[in-house]
C-alpha cells in the first residue's frame, strides 16, 4: 500500500486516534483508502491454492520428510496470507472485518507431474465468521481423495504499539494425513504491520513457533524482519528435529525469506532445494468459486459485493456508505437477537466445551508444547470444529435459523 500525499494526513490522524484507545481496536472503522477488496474469512483459502503441495505428504513413504513438506507448505502459504493476497510490491493492506455468520467456498485444482503417475488434487475450502466479539474465524480444508484434512480457527486481537499496528491471533490449525493416520499441530503466527505512518507498510512476523506432529517430529520455526540498525524483511530460520532429541539436533533446516525465496538443506547442510514464490511452478492455481448471483446471500463476495467495487474503484463515499448499511443492519440483527433471547447458530462449525476438542491425537500433541505455546493455540474463545452434520444439513437445504441474508 503506498498512500497518495493526500490521503497521509488522515493516515496519521487516524493513528493518532488509534494511540488514545485502549485494548483491541481491530472494531474500529479504518479510513477508506487503506482498505483491500477482500475479507478475513478469505484467509484461509490461502493454505489451499497449491493442491499439490497440499497433498504431497499421502505420497511420500518417509516420516521425516512429510514433515519437511508440511513444513513447505506452511511457509509458502505465509507470504499471500500475510501480505492479503497481494505481492511485495504492491504491499499491504487492511482486509474488511468479517460479519457475524459470513461464509465463503471456493476451490482449488491442480496437476502433480512430479510423483511417479500423474494425479490431480481438488482442495475445498469452508470458512464462516463464528465468533465477532471477539472476531473468531473457523475454517475446514480437504483434499477427499487423496486423505488430507485441515481445520483451524483463529481469533485476533489488534492493538497499536508506536507507529505499528500489532496482530495477536491465538488458535491453531490440525493437519491430518489419512494414509498414514498422522496427525500435526500447526500454530498462527502473530503479525506487526510496520511503518504504518509512512504510508507503505509492510507486515513482519517475529518470534518462535512449533509444529509437532504424531510421527515423533517437529519444525520449530524462528521468524525475524528488519529492525533500526539493521536486518532485511520476512527472514526465518527453521530446523526438523526428533521430537525426543533433547540436543535438537537437524534433520533438516530451511532458512531464507518467507515472501520470496528459502532454501531447504539435509542434516550435512548441502542445499537440496531452493524454493522460489516467483517460479512459474510455484504459482497458487486458480480460485475457484460460485458466480456472485448463484452465491449464498451470506457468502462475502456476494454480501460485500458493492463495498469491494467501490474499492476497486476508488469511491471512498461509496465505500463508506455501502460497508455501513451492512455493519448497521448487522447491529440491528445483534440488538433483536438480544430483544428476543435468542443465541447466534454457526453454520458449519461447534465450539468444543473442553479445552481443545476430544481428539486424543491432538491432546497429546498440545502435551508436547510448553505452557505458553499451548495457551496461545489453544486461545481464548473456544475451540471451534467442523461439523459434518452440520454441513449435511446445509447441502439438504436446512442450514441454521439465520435471516436469509445479513441485511436482516
Amino acid at each position: 500500500m503506498v498512500v497518495r500525499l493526500g490521503n497521509l494526513s488522515a493516515l496519521k490522524d487516524f493513528i493518532a486516534f488509534l494511540a488514545t484507545v485502549s485494548g483491541d481496536i481491530s472494531h474500529i472503522t479504518a479510513p477508506p483508502f487503506i482498505l483491500a477488496p477482500s475479507s478475513l474469512t478469505e484467509f484461509p483459502a490461502y493454505w489451499a491454492e497449491r493442491p499439490s503441495l497440499f497433498t504431497a505428504p499421502s505420497r511420500e513413504s518417509s516420516a521425516e520428510r512429510r514433515m519437511l513438506l508440511v513444513l513447505k507448505l506452511y511457509l509458502a502459504s505465509l507470504q499471500r496470507q500475510y501480505y492479503v493476497g497481494r505481492t511485495v510490491k504492491e504491499g499491504l493492506k487492511k482486509p474488511m472485518n468479517s460479519f457475524l455468520g459470513e461464509l465463503f467456498f471456493c476451490e482449488f485444482s491442480d496437476h502433480d507431474l512430479t510423483a511417479e503417475k500423474a494425479s490431480t488434487s481438488t482442495v475445498r475450502v469452508i470458512s464462516e465468521q463464528v465468533s465477532h466479539h471477539p472476531p473468531t474465524t473457523a475454517a475446514y480444508i480437504s483434499e477427499d481423495e487423496h486423505g488430507v484434512h485441515a481445520q483451524a480457527y483463529s481469533t485476533q486481537y489488534t492493538t497499536l504499539s508506536g507507529t505499528s499496528v500489532m496482530i495477536r491471533q491465538s488458535g491453531h490449525a490440525v493437519l491430518k494425513v489419512d494414509k498414514y493416520n498422522e496427525t500435526y499441530l500447526l500454530p498462527l503466527p502473530d503479525v506487526q504491520a510496520r511503518s504504518v505512518l509512512t504510508g507503505a507498510p509492510w507486515p513482519e512476523l517475529n518470534d518462535t513457533y512449533k509444529i509437532v506432529s504424531s510421527s515423533g517430529f517437529t519444525a520449530e520455526m524462528t521468524f525475524t524482519g528488519k529492525r533500526m540498525w539493521g536486518g532485511s524483511r520476512n527472514c526465518f530460520h527453521a530446523s526438523i528435529y526428533r521430537t525426543a532429541d533433547s540436543q535438537k539436533n537437524a534433520i533438516f533446516t530451511a532458512s531464507g525469506s518467507w515472501s520470496s525465496k528459502f532454501s531447504i538443506s539435509n542434516a550435512s547442510g548441502e542445499e537440496i532445494e531452493l524454493f522460489d514464490l516467483a517460479d512459474a511452478q510455484n504459482q497458487p492455481a486458480p480460485m475457484t468459486v460460485k458466480p456472485l448471483e448463484e452465491q449464498s446471500p451470506w457468502e462475502a463476495r456476494r454480501a460485500w459485493g458493492a463495498t469491494f467495487d467501490a474499492i476497486r474503484r476508488g469511491d471512498h463515499a461509496k465505500i463508506n456508505g455501502e460497508k455501513s448499511k451492512l455493519e448497521n443492519a448487522q447491529r440491528q440483527l445483534r440488538k433483536q437477537e438480544q430483544m428476543e433471547g435468542r443465541r447466534w447458530e454457526t453454520m458449519f462449525f461447534t465450539r468444543c466445551d473442553a479445552d481443545v476438542d476430544e481428539d486424543d491425537a491432538v491432546k497429546r500433541l498440545f502435551d508436547q508444547l510448553d505452557d505458553h505455546d499451548a495457551e496461545r493455540m489453544r486461545g481464548t474463545n473456544g475451540c471451534w470444529r467442523f461439523d459434518k452434520d452440520k454441513e449435511q444439513r446445509w447441502r439438504n437445504g436446512q442450514g441454521s435459523s439465520r435471516p436469509e441474508t445479513p441485511f436482516g
